[in-house]
């Protein structure tokens, strides 16, 4: 009886022991989906799926405040400040890791800004107005610019900071002079940066697997994944199933309507509303007559109908992938407001504006167009030709070939009376969308096909470029913004809002916080601050 006893107790012990096992080895995995391809170069990277890869593997200088209100704070940046408008010393964070394990250092942030430089790809053309980057020791950094230039810091959130050490052991032969391919070949299946996740594994055509960063500098939530898998350009259809089948937590925002109302039934899937850093307009000339004349162009801008703009973006019912927009400055920009009304419809007051301008309206046939590769734009299109007839004028409706509308912008006699034209914001700062559109010196790009020509508008902009503190850019951005819906610079149709299934795994305040958090383009799949239930 006591060896059948023993014999019970180490059985025992041995199922404790085994369960205990389990429980700590057992990980938590998170599996997404986006378009191919993913880029894991961060001098390389552009476009949101990057983006996402970007913020969780690598870290900035800086980073985005959450909110959506385009807040910057540090990050591997312990604090920054402007010794003269053109000089930007940052000091680092001490004990900050690398994935390899080395330590941050100054010179690491030089080598980064230089390789971005060097290979000239991904969001090197956001530093053009930076003159030299240099270590003043091991943990200060100072960025000198041509002209003040106070978009820099919020810039500075696309300067994804390497591991000098790491990248020049795993160089081989390249275009790049003694740094050889600067570690381009490394980077195509390993990471070599501070965040959060490290790459595992990466086929940037099939999926990209994370694995969590146990010494990253800022932690992660206790009930964020372990592992996170992405998946690049799985049908629709197969996403709808994997996720009614509890295998998938996020879809991409990029599924189409049907499927997304489809999903809205399943009790198993929420949701959720993404507010994006962009927005539609429908771009005036306003070197063209009549939309030369001020009050011509806010007469156009009191007709359009925005309820119905709004209504073209029903996903179903309840799901709306659009929002009435207030302006230039959208979610997570810095400066705006998400308190501001939305520009509205009022047509008395459009015929009021109308008898004002100095034209007569059926004397001209207004040339309205839409790009022709993007179909869903032809009915924001036609409700403008709508809405101009009521006020008495002609219009025609067409439907542009991108190329054909880049070279007919070149000139402001040839750019069309009104263009739909989409555009995303990079960094969460407003010169980034609101200079290269509407100062006069940018007119003849497919950005600014309004050749806006306000002095004042102008010297807000330049103002805002100039100004360093924080506070003070704020309301030079919200005056500038007031003051072109004031003078009807632009049409707002509306900004945007992705659609984002996920699975009730994820769905819960925390996750769904960080997922409508942050503007910046990807900043908000932040897999660190997402909960698994």
């Amino acid at each position: 009886m006591r060896i059948f006893y023993s014999f019970k107790a180490v059985i025992s012990s041995f199922i404790i022991v085994l369960f205990a096992f389990t429980f700590v080895s057992a990980k938590t995995v998170l599996r997404t989906d986006e378009a191919a391809i993913g880029e894991a170069d961060p001098a390389k990277a552009t476009d949101y799926v990057d983006s996402v890869l970007m913020f969780n593997v690598y870290d900035a200088l800086v980073d985005e405040s959450p909110g959506g209100g385009g807040g910057l704070m540090p990050l591997l940046a312990s604090n920054w400040e402007y010794t003269n408008p053109t000089t930007l010393n940052i000091t680092l964070k001490d004990g900050v890791k690398f994935h390899s394990g080395n330590i941050l250092e100054a010179e690491d942030v030089v080598f980064s800004y230089n390789r971005l430089m060097d290979m000239g790809q991904g969001f090197s053309f956001l530093f053009s107005s930076v003159k030299d980057v240099s270590a003043i020791d091991k943990s200060t950094v100072q960025f000198t610019t041509n002209e003040p230039f106070a978009p820099l810091v919020a810039s500075l959130i696309r300067l994804g900071i390497v591991d000098k050490d790491t990248i020049m052991e795993n160089t081989v032969d390249g275009n790049y002079g003694d740094n050889g391919d600067y570690g381009e070949a490394y980077l195509l299946k390993n990471s070599a940066g501070t965040g959060a996740y490290k790459i595992v594994d990466h086929d940037p055509n099939v999926k990209t697997v994370l694995a969590k960063n146990n010494d990253y500098f800022q932690g992660h939530n206790q009930d964020s994944p372990d592992e996170v898998i992405i998946k690049y350009s799985v049908e629709a259809a197969t996403i709808k199933t994997l996720l009614v089948r509890n295998e998938h937590e996020i879809s991409s925002m990029w599924l189409p309507n049907e499927v997304v109302a489809a999903l809205e039934k399943e009790p198993n899937v929420d949701i959720v509303p993404i507010p994006r850093p962009g927005s539609w307009m429908n771009k005036l000339n306003n070197r063209k007559a009549p939309f030369d004349d001020v009050h011509c162009r806010r007469a156009i801008q009191l007709a359009y109908d925005y309820d119905s703009l709004e209504k073209s973006f029903a996903v179903t019912e309840n799901l709306i992938a659009g929002k009435k927009s207030s302006g230039a400055l959208i979610p997570g920009l810095l400066g705006y407001d998400p308190m501001k009304p939305p520009i509205e419809r009022d047509i008395a007051k459009a015929k009021e504006e109308q008898a004002k301008c100095k034209y007569n309206p059926s004397d001209f046939t207004l040339d309205l167009a839409w790009i022709a590769e993007v179909p869903y734009e032809e009915p924001w299109a036609l409700q403008l030709q709508a809405n101009a007839m009521e006020l008495g004028y002609d219009a025609t409706v067409t439907g542009l070939p991108w190329a054909k509308f880049t070279e007919q912008v070149t000139s402001w006699e040839n750019t069309p009376h009104a263009t739909v034209v989409s555009v995303v914001a990079n960094v969460p700062d407003p010169d980034g969308l609101m200079y290269a559109q509407f100062h006069s010196s940018r007119g003849g790009t497919w950005m600014s096909a309004e050749w806006a020509q306000d002095a004042e508008l102008d010297a807000l902009l330049e103002k805002g470029r100039a100004e360093t503190d924080e506070s003070k850019r704020i309301e030079i951005y919200q005056k500038a913004n007031q003051l072109m819906i004031d003078n009807a610079i632009t049409l707002f149709i509306t900004d945007f809002v992705g659609m984002q299934p996920i699975n009730k795994k994820v769905s819960n305040d925390t996750t769904v916080n960080t997922l409508t958090g942050y503007g910046t383009m990807g900043r908000n799949l932040s897999f660190r601050e997402l909960v698994i239930n």
